[in-house]
This record gives structure tokens, C-alpha cells and sequence, in this order.
């Protein structure tokens, strides 16, 4: 039960997100069909039901090794994200190029962070 509350919830996340990301592209693309509100108030009831029925403690994850792919990865989710922040705020004027290169700046160091980070107490921990 836990583990499909967790997996309901993740799939959820994506579903929004990506709705989410389609409405911002192509406004009145989901919401003529879909209230995205009433998906956002089941994605934090369910986010609450599986954070409390989730694990007491958190995975200890391995160090992960940064390959060529998902520096691909990273790169096109940075390319993506500056691009989508440019179009949204391309009438300001080049101030949208400084603040979508920052953006993709930002999503490319967050990418490499989660990704290869692993907390220094982790290591200094014992089990």
C-alpha cells in the first residue's frame, strides 16, 4: 500500500508538471478540459498521505558517476528550460536573455548538484 501511495503520488507530480508546462506553452490548451487546480489539490493529498506512510529514514544512495549521457540530460533539461523562460519573457526585452540564461545556468548547477551530491555527513555516519 505504501509503495503504490508513493508511485500514485510520483505519477501525479509528472502529470501536473507536464500539464502544467503545456498550458504555459499553449494557454487554453489543458484548462479548457482539465481544471489543473482540482489535479493540484489530489497531488497535496496525496503528497501528505505519502510522506506520512512514507519510509523513517532515507535511503543512503550510492555516489553516482556523471557519464556522458546525463550530462546530455542536463544539458538539453538547462537548453529546454532557458528556452521556455525566454519565450515567456521575451517582451521585456533583453533583459529576458539575461534572465534566461540565468535560469538555464540554474537548472544545469541544480542537475549536476542532485546528481552527483552526497552529503558530507553520509560519509561520517555510522550504521
Amino acid at each position: 500500500m505504501v509503495a503504490l501511495v508513493q508511485q500514485l503520488f510520483v505519477t501525479l507530480l509528472v502529470t501536473y508538471l507536464l500539464l502544467l508546462l503545456v498550458e504555459t506553452i499553449w494557454e487554453r490548451s489543458v484548462s479548457s478540459y482539465l481544471n489543473l487546480n482540482y489535479l493540484l489539490i489530489v497531488l497535496i493529498a496525496v503528497g501528505i498521505v505519502a510522506v506520512l506512510t512514507g519510509p523513517e529514514r532515507a535511503q543512503v544512495s550510492e555516489r553516482r558517476r556523471l557519464g556522458k549521457r546525463y550530462i546530455f540530460i542536463g544539458a538539453c533539461a538547462a537548453l529546454v528550460g532557458a528556452f521556455i523562460v525566454w519565450y515567456k519573457t521575451e517582451e521585456i526585452g533583453w533583459l529576458s536573455y539575461v534572465v534566461s540564461v540565468a535560469s538555464g545556468g540554474v537548472i544545469a548547477v541544480l542537475f549536476l548538484l542532485i546528481w552527483t551530491e552526497r552529503d558530507e555527513t553520509e560519509n561520517n555516519q555510522s550504521y
